[in-house]
């Protein structure tokens, strides 16, 4: 009998541990990503974090309303994090319909553990890349390098350990200590254009200050 107890407390805790997971994780952690959805891949290259607070601007989504979304990433130095589109879109593993644009303005800085205030400035190196149905960008996806010199670098917060992508629909998301013009000085708007074969094309309406940018 204490066995058989014990037994059905084990898994009462097991599916309260299951159902408090889901919870945290379901509606704003987008790094999930679809094999055939349309997807935005950012890629860390440079010698620092890198953190960006982005705006998606009036998305259509499939059930024809149109939602802003906002997005909160942090990269370490050779990480990377990946938008999965077509899912916020509700068109889950399809890719986006020929001819959609998506229109994002992005706040960018970079970050380190410590701080040597010899040394407080650095180079953010990143690279944008879009493309549908692969799990993976493939040669043919047209990758985005993103260059700025001398940028400062500030605290990175103790809570952030990982690469990490979090989305939701609530602007208080991306505001707040952490998230102003100071720490996060680059401003950039690209508008991201889907054809009928999947492929993502980048515009960049509003080029990162002092940057150069080119189509690899």
């Amino acid at each position: 009998m204490k066995s058989t107890r014990n037994s059905i407390i084990l898994l009462v805790l097991i599916a309260l541990i299951a159902v408090a997971v889901s919870g945290c994780t379901s509606n704003t952690n987008s790094t999930s990503v679809n094999q055939s959805s349309t997807k935005v891949a950012f890629f860390n290259n440079g010698s620092t974090w890198f953190h960006f607070n982005a705006v998606i601007e009036n998305m259509t989504l499939k059930n024809g309303t149109v939602q802003n979304f906002y997005v909160d990433g942090y990269m370490k130095p050779g990480g990377n994090v990946t938008l999965d589109l077509s899912s916020i879109a509700g068109y889950g593993n399809q890719q986006l319909p020929a001819g959609t644009t998506v229109r994002v303005m992005a706040w960018k800085g970079l970050f380190n553990q410590t701080i040597n205030s010899t040394t407080n400035s650095s180079t953010m190196e990143l690279v944008m890349q879009g493309w549908s149905k692969t799990l993976n960008p493939t040669s043919n996806d047209t990758a985005y390098n993103v260059s700025v010199p001398n940028l400062p670098v500030n605290q990175l917060p103790a809570n952030i350990t990982n690469s990490t992508l979090i989305i939701g629909t609530d602007p208080a998301l991306i505001q707040g200590s952490g998230n102003n013009s100071t720490m996060l000085p680059i401003f950039e708007e690209e508008i991201f254009t889907v054809d009928a074969n999947g492929k993502v094309t980048m515009v960049f309406v509003t080029p990162a200050t002092l940057c150069n940018i080119l189509a690899i």
